[in-house]
């Protein structure tokens, strides 16, 4: 049943894209693609959350949430609402849409996974960014950040590495899941691969 609600959702996805398709593709609408393109990603992240209302798995809710802001963060350029030049202070707002995503799968992930940590992490790099860019601190004072970033997500990795190794080391060594642990588990409980 689960699956054909679905069908039906992606169904409806379809229609609307080639509705869109048709309409601009022969000039009914006032604009064209350069103004429409963002909605591609925001429909495919509402398709996404939508099946993971479904399935529950945390990939498609990072994805979901990430295209949904994506699209909208784009389409205020798109539209004309913000102008393309005031990307040069804006750009920190893609790594706060992926910090925002990666704090939403840590929300639904038990348990408490790294996608916490670096979720924070891109969330605090973008609010130093927004401060340094506007001025409010100095940039001898952002700038060793700005130098020392890359560092976090290599340990993040690192982490993620790891955790991921443990966890089928752990599957390996009992010829399948640990009894008694949710290492072998995912947040759907089905023993998949974990989730980020």
């Amino acid at each position: 049943m689960v699956g054909n609600r679905n069908q039906e959702v992606f169904g409806i996805f379809l229609a609307v894209l080639g509705l869109l398709f048709l309409l601009v593709n022969n000039n009914l609408l006032w604009f064209g693609w350069e103004v429409l393109w963002p909605t591609m990603p925001f429909l495919l992240g509402l398709f996404l959350l939508r099946v993971y209302a479904a399935r529950r798995k945390p990939r498609q809710l990072f994805l979901g949430s990430f295209l949904v802001q994506f699209g909208l963060f784009f389409f205020i350029f798109s539209s004309g609402i913000l102008p393309w030049e005031s990307m040069d202070d804006l750009w920190p707002t893609i790594t706060l849409i992926t910090g925002i995503s990666l704090l939403a799968v840590s929300g639904v992930v038990e348990p408490a996974s790294s996608a916490l940590v670096i979720g924070l992490f891109f969330v605090i790099f973008s609010i130093v960014s927004y401060l340094s860019n506007s001025g409010a601190i100095a940039s001898h004072l952002s700038e060793p950040f700005v130098r020392i970033w890359p560092l976090a997500l290599v340990v993040a990795g690192v982490l993620v590495f790891l955790r991921a190794r443990a966890g089928r080391t752990a599957r390996d060594e009992t010829g399948g899941i640990v009894a008694g642990s949710d290492a072998g588990r995912d947040a759907t409980g089905d023993g998949g691969e974990p989730e980020i």
